[in-house]
């Protein structure tokens, strides 16, 4: 069974290849070079699409933010009960973000940047892991 700390180390692990991918579409955006996708080979149109940007900064910028934050907030919660809490609800919200960008890629762009795909499946991973659902194990002798 995963002891409740190494769910937070966990969480750290992946946020840091969510902040490391954010990084690295925030590079290719400031140097303006076109970003390399062989994958799914829509990354420009969805990176240069009126959906990449949120307030005027773009999206990768934000993920800067959010994987920094959780990674933040997970490294409190091995300690504090309330940093537990904020680390849900904030994985909460990113999920539900990260479902609206996917949707967004899927159904309005018609393409998929496979680095957004990263970070997005990784934030909606990321909220899983924190729901916390752990197995109970069956004792014999249940009455």
């Amino acid at each position: 069974m995963l002891h409740k700390r190494h769910k937070y180390d966990i969480i750290i692990l992946l946020a840091l290849v969510g902040f490391a991918t954010s990084i690295y579409l925030t590079v290719y955006k400031i140097l303006g070079v076109t970003i390399p996708c062989s994958v799914t080979h829509g990354c420009e149109t969805v990176l240069s699409s009126r959906y990449s940007t949120l307030l005027g900064v773009p999206l990768a910028e934000w993920g800067i933010v959010f994987f920094a934050a959780v990674i933040f907030a997970a490294l409190m919660a091995n300690h504090y009960r309330v940093w537990r809490r904020l680390l849900g609800l904030g994985l909460g919200a990113g999920a539900l973000a990260a479902l609206v960008f996917l949707s967004l890629q899927f159904f309005v762009i018609k393409q998929v940047c496979q680095y957004c795909f990263v970070c997005d499946t990784l934030a909606i991973i990321l909220f899983l892991i924190d729901l916390n659902i752990e197995h109970q194990p069956v004792t014999a002798g249940l009455e």
